[in-house]
């Protein structure tokens, strides 16, 4: 040390040293790594800490798209990871039968309990267990059974209409401004609850976020989202033994989980109520106590329910926003969608029976969910042994991460025209000059690649019929009851993608339709 002080050429030759081998690396890694015939940023080929920071910053969706018009349908964007943009690839990648198995970038969504890793059936890497677990529940998210939860969606719908009347429609509250995206939010959320326990958290009778739910939750993702592009990161923060550092991921969840399950138990000990006699989630999965006895206790009903809590209110949400904030910048297909439900005789709130077949119901939700889907990161799986070829004929060799941003994909020009870029729910219905066979063509490869924001394969989520249901149910009302539109057309809104997507800042005049609900 005394000899360093004494000479400071030797500190010179030691940084000198130091970024000599830092220079090496980076050549290595640009020249010579297994995936160098896969253009993309330098420092991204060199360091996880590149996309860490994309995704940090809120638009890592934009950056994808972005790389991909610059590089091609195939950009690394990790030392070890592979964006794709090929829709094609959605069922090679996300297959039903043998599938890639998801990447570590789902680890840091574990929950740290009394000392203990708990995984989900999100976010395991384990197919066999998923596949084990995931079975006793599967036929319970038919589009039959979802159908039975139908009359506590209403309940819900009739709640959220009556507060938005009160308080910014009718008598004195006509003319105030709604922040549109927080109300949806706190819909979003209490009817997940609802058809989840029989119960609201509360949101939209005291309206506020009760028990910081929302807000834990979004903390959760907003951490999450970085992480997981290095999740080792995730060893050292939230999951340290000695100090955690950090928002703790799903753990408010899970906590209330836990405390509903128990309060729902003791009432069916006390026999103040009985299974079977009630729709919701909870009743159904207590029930499957009696089916799978040596599999179903309260922990392991827990682990299903989270899957709603997970993403039941954040997901929908998003499309919902979406939905609203799109038809308000564009007032010609308001139009179009409220003269729609008129002309099908929409009561309040709008029975499934009748939205169901709506053709541009349809495109306007299908639209929003492309432009504005509720996940926008890659679906990160690892890819299996013996490589996979692409179709240009590059190699991907066997354990890189690879996988499909929604996003980028439903901004695909080859499937959604020059115009991708632009809400144009138009697309989803037949042209004049269209057959019937080159439409449905290009419509079954639009719906390929947009319900793939639900996932693909046998990690698909169970619960995309509900929230289809839901989010159907909420917009037909809505629209068939009030004309809403953003206090300045020239607004925009603000957007924070944090894996699921979240839009702020949403200010909305609501006033009631002259035709109204029937």
């Amino acid at each position: 040390m005394s000899e360093l002080v004494a000479n400071p050429s030797l500190w010179a030759q030691g940084l000198a040293f130091l970024g000599l081998l830092f220079t090496t690396r980076l050549i290595w890694k640009i020249f010579f790594s297994r995936l160098r015939s896969f253009p993309g940023p330098a420092l991204a080929k060199l360091t996880d800490f590149w996309r860490a920071f994309h995704t940090y910053r809120g638009r890592v969706d934009q950056k994808h798209v972005e790389l991909h018009r610059k590089y091609g349908t195939a950009v690394q964007i990790g030392p070890n990871c592979v964006s794709i943009s090929d829709p094609s690839l959605i069922r090679t990648i996300y297959s039903t039968r043998n599938p890639w198995k998801k990447s570590d970038m789902y680890r840091p969504n574990d929950v740290l309990l009394q000392g203990h890793r708990l995984s989900n059936l999100f976010n395991t890497q384990d197919e066999d267990w998923h596949n084990q677990n995931i079975r006793p529940i599967r036929s319970l998210w038919t589009m039959t059974k979802v159908l039975e939860y139908e009359p506590l969606i209403d309940e819900t719908l009739d709640k959220f209409t009556g507060k938005l009347a009160s308080r910014f429609v009718d008598g004195d509250s006509a003319g105030k401004t709604c922040p549109a995206a927080e109300w949806i939010g706190f819909f979003a959320w209490d009817v997940t609850a609802n058809f989840s326990f029989g119960r609201h958290y509360g949101f939209l009778d005291q309206e506020k976020d009760v028990d910081n739910l929302i807000t834990d939750s979004t903390a959760g993702l907003e951490y999450f989202a970085p992480v997981s592009q290095i999740p080792w990161v995730d060893n050292l923060l939230d999951k340290n033994p000695i100090t955690r550092i950090g928002p703790k991921p799903t753990l408010t969840g899970v906590l209330y989980a836990f405390k509903v399950v128990a309060e729902y138990q003791a009432q069916l000990a006390e026999k103040n109520i009985a299974t079977g006699t009630v729709d919701h989630t909870l009743d159904k999965y207590v029930q499957l106590k009696k089916t799978y006895p040596d599999m179903v206790d309260d922990n392991q009903i827990v682990n299903w329910l989270m899957l709603s809590i997970l993403a039941g209110g954040d997901t929908s949400s998003a499309t919902m926003r979406a939905a609203v904030y799109y038809l308000s910048k564009n007032p010609s297909t308001t139009d179009k969608l409220a003269a729609e439900l008129n002309k099908a005789n929409i009561s309040a709130p709008a029975p499934w029976t009748k939205i169901r077949d709506l053709p541009y119901l349809d495109a306007v939700i299908r639209e929003a969910m492309r432009m504005n889907p509720g996940i926008a990161m890659i679906l990160e799986r690892v890819v299996p042994e013996g490589g996979f070829t692409l179709p240009d004929g590059r190699y991907l060799p066997a354990g890189t991460k690879a996988g499909i941003n929604p996003f980028v994909a439903n901004r695909d020009y080859s499937v959604f025209g020059e115009d991708a870029d632009t809400f144009n729910p138009n697309r989803w219905l037949q042209g004049d000059d269209e057959s019937a066979g080159k439409f449905e063509e290009r419509q079954r490869r639009m719906k390929d690649t947009v319900d793939f924001v639900f996932g693909g394969g046998g990690r698909v989520c169970m619960g995309r019929y509900l929230a289809m249901l839901e989010i159907k149910k909420l917009i037909a009302t809505l629209y068939s009851l009030f004309d809403i539109q953003l206090v300045d057309p020239e607004h925009e809104w603000e957007y924070r993608n944090a894996w699921f997507v979240y839009q702020y800042d949403m200010p909305m005049l609501i006033r009631r339709r002259s035709s109204g609900a029937r």
